[in-house]
């Protein structure tokens, strides 16, 4: 096999020869060839013969070897680590060391460094290069460093159980020839470099290498052919063109056992063995190389009985287990990884970073299992922020692209709840229609029937409303609001018993979460008000369920005016003052803040304080003289948000854009560049939004409103008579005809 000066083995006739370091005779055939540490095929000593050899190698593996003469005059050691990455890349570094003891000590030395790198053209070839480094010190006289290149190729054209593996290999040694300087005055390091005066190249070579391993991997055969000097100068001396072969045979006695005869390119024979184990602690393979010979065999050369000895091993996972777990993180760890990632930005209510997070998912893993999942939950995201366009055309693409999902029937819900909450019901119920066609057996038909209920209700269709609602039944996230909407659509029919027994279904039903909990407390304020209001009032049962409503509860106002009117209805105004006064003191922003002013007027008039009856009902009055959200302002508030309609759009468009992107610097800086512009238009979409939640709330309190109107204006002109009469204000008990003017008021719906 083939190499530079620096390696070959008679590396101390040389130095003899120039023992007063006059110019050394050149010849290029005398360059031996290193048969030791050398080796293509059978290891992958990183480079020595062809660079390209190395792409054969399956995991980390790490050489190291010595090599001597009996007498231990001349010797050679090195070191070689390979590295392969990934399926086609192959990085290898080399150092060796070529010495002889003249006088007692290293007098002459050359070292070399190799790196190298091979990449794997296609699965039987690969291409491989290296650079190294020459260090040359010729008695601390002659110091000099010098670079040389070399390339190759390597192909396995057989590589199978049945006919055994085959690689070929030709390299082109010294491409880039390194150039020895002959100066005899640099006691310190320089740069050599082609084309130097006073100065030789070492020849560049062509190394055709065969390697064999068959019959159940107990034989190996190699074959070296070197053509030496292939560029050769008439200057430097030789002939060139010089044919060096070697031949090995390797017989496994068994697989951790095998001998060797080696014909070297020398001519003489080498006797070997080598011993292996596998999967020893770290190593995953270790083998033992120990061969012989005498350097006299053919011509002498005063060496002697020379030998060398090399250990490998090799550690580390094997090309195709890095490939299966970088697949396996690319394909099941990094893909699950990101979605719990945007799964935690959407439970943190992070809506924008989680149709990001979602849309990284969707794009960068488009075959993991739960991409269709990704896509729902980055509709949901926008759906959150009420960007309805952008969800919108989330579930439309999700449609289309993930036609097998068991998520398609989500896809479609979620547009018809979107088309719900837009106002959209003639949309809303052609979708209703087509999941209950297409999707009638899936979990989401429940959750539609709940949204086409919730539409049947808005549109006063109370026994559809019952109908649809009524198929719900308990387990489903929704059983508690269906209950519920039935409960108040049967009120609204009259059917007091059949809602009686929906709001007892909430109220029996065992709460999962604080939604279904606070929804609990509305029923029980219903409750007692069918109990409060019916034909025969049952007043204590009524008491009692709203006493059970809890500081915190949406319903907590309406239950403590409640306890209120109940307290006035038994003839007990200071019971009932304490509740409407707690409303009056903590309550401010309450739509039943006029009514609590109501009953504190009616609880005044009954201790006949009329003073603080009038102004009590003054403030009833003067609250509801007008609805708490406006016309005007109801109009206002739609004339702004149409007028930003566009720009609300074109954010979403472009978030919407933004999502489908992989988080690079480029698509980060965008997406920073448009947060502000972002967070404003959500922020103007959400203030809408509630600003409209809140217009549906005084449209619900409009007929309470006018009742406690009416209501406060008869009282306070009572109330202004019996002023009249007594001369002023008073306290006192209520007489018979005053509680029977109470009682001709309207009772609480």
């Amino acid at each position: 096999m083939t190499r530079f000066s620096f390696i070959k083995t008679t590396a101390v006739g040389l130095i003899c020869t120039s023992a007063a370091f006059a110019s050394p005779s050149y010849a290029p055939h005398k360059y031996q060839q290193n048969d030791w540490f050398g080796e293509f095929g059978s290891n992958n000593t990183a480079m020595y013969v062809n660079p390209a050899g190395i792409a054969e190698t399956d995991q980390i593996e790490l050489s190291i070897g010595y090599f001597s003469t009996i007498s231990g005059e001349a010797s050679q050691e090195y070191g070689s680590l390979t590295i392969p990455v990934g399926y086609d890349h192959t990085f290898g570094i080399s150092f060796f060391e070529n010495g002889a003891d003249v006088d007692g000590g290293y007098s002459y030395v050359e070292n070399a460094y190799m790196l190298g790198y091979a990449y794997r053209l296609m699965h039987c070839l690969a291409l491989g290069v290296d650079l190294s480094i020459l260090q040359i010190n010729q008695f601390d006289m002659n110091k000099q460093l010098t670079l040389g290149a070399d390339v190759g190729i390597s192909w396995n054209p057989i590589n199978n159980s049945r006919f055994g593996s085959l690689t070929l290999g030709i390299a082109f040694q010294n491409a880039v020839a390194p150039a020895i300087s002959t100066e005899a005055d640099n006691d310190s390091y320089h740069f050599v470099f082609m084309g130097a005066d006073e100065s030789y190249k070492v020849p560049s070579n062509l190394n055709f290498t065969l390697f064999y391993r068959g019959f159940n991997r107990m034989f190996e055969a190699k074959a070296e052919f070197s053509v030496i000097d292939v560029l050769h100068d008439d200057e430097e001396g030789g002939d060139g063109m010089n044919l060096e072969t070697s031949f090995t045979l390797t017989y496994y006695l068994s697989s951790h056992l095998g001998v060797r005869l080696r014909f070297t390119k020398e001519g003489y024979p080498v006797l070997g063995a080598t011993v292996n184990v596998k999967d020893v602690t770290i190593f995953r393979y270790v083998a033992l190389d120990l061969e012989m010979s005498h350097d006299d065999i053919v011509e002498k050369k005063n060496r002697g009985f020379i030998w060398a000895v090399k250990l490998t091993t090799r550690f580390g996972n094997t090309r195709e287990e890095n490939i299966g777990e970088d697949r396996y993180r690319r394909l099941k760890i990094e893909p699950e990884n990101d979605y719990r990632a945007a799964m935690r930005l959407y439970l943190n209510r992070q809506f924008l970073e989680a149709a990001y997070a979602f849309g990284k998912v969707q794009t960068k893993y488009p075959a993991f299992h739960l991409v269709d999942q990704a896509a729902f939950y980055k509709g949901k995201s926008f759906e959150n922020m009420r960007m309805h366009k952008a969800a919108k055309a989330v579930y439309d693409d999700a449609v289309k692209r993930y036609p097998q999902s068991d998520q398609r029937a989500k896809y479609h819900f979620q547009l018809m709840n979107i088309d719900y909450k837009e106002g959209k019901y003639n949309d809303a119920m052609v979708k209703y229609q087509y999941i209950v066609q297409h999707f009638s057996e899936s979990d989401v038909k429940a959750d539609a029937d709940y949204i086409a209920g919730q539409i049947k209700f808005e549109q006063g269709l109370y026994q559809e409303t019952i109908d649809l609602l009524s198929a719900i039944l308990p387990g489903n996230a929704n059983y508690f609001y269906a209950r519920y909407t039935m409960g108040i659509a049967n009120s609204r029919m009259g059917k007091w018993d059949e809602a009686e027994n929906c709001f007892r279904d909430i109220i029996d039903q065992p709460a999962s979460n604080q939604s279904e909990l606070d929804l609990q407390d509305a029923a029980k304020v219903k409750l007692g008000h069918i109990y409060f209001s019916g034909e025969n009032a049952n007043i204590p049962e009524a008491a009692g369920l709203y006493g059970q409503v809890k500081p915190g509860s949406p319903v907590y106002d309406e239950a403590m005016l409640a306890l209120g009117w109940s307290f006035l209805k038994v003839n007990k105004p200071d019971e009932a003052l304490k509740y409407a006064q707690w409303i009056i003191k903590n309550m401010p922003d309450s739509f039943l803040l006029s009514e609590a002013y109501l009953v504190e007027g009616y609880c005044f008039y009954m201790k006949k304080d009329y003073n603080n009856a009038e102004k009590s009902l003054s403030n009833a009055e003067k609250l509801t003289e007008k609805p708490v959200v406006s016309m005007a302002a109801r109009d206002s508030a739609r004339k702004a948000y149409e007028d930003n309609e566009a720009h609300f759009d074109s954010v979403q468009a472009k978030a919407l854009d933004l999502s489908r992107q992989l988080p690079t610097p480029r698509v980060q800086m965008k997406r920073d560049q448009l947060r502000p512009d972002f967070d404003k238009a959500n922020e103007a979409i959400d203030d809408y939004a509630k600003f409209m939640a809140r217009s549906q709330q005084s449209d619900r309190f409009e007929s309470n409103r006018k009742r406690v109107l009416e209501d406060a204006g008869f009282t306070l002109a009572t109330v202004k008579t019996k002023k009249a009469e007594s001369g002023g204000g008073s306290v006192g008990g209520a007489n018979s005809q005053e509680l029977q003017e109470l009682e001709e008021l309207d009772d609480l719906e």
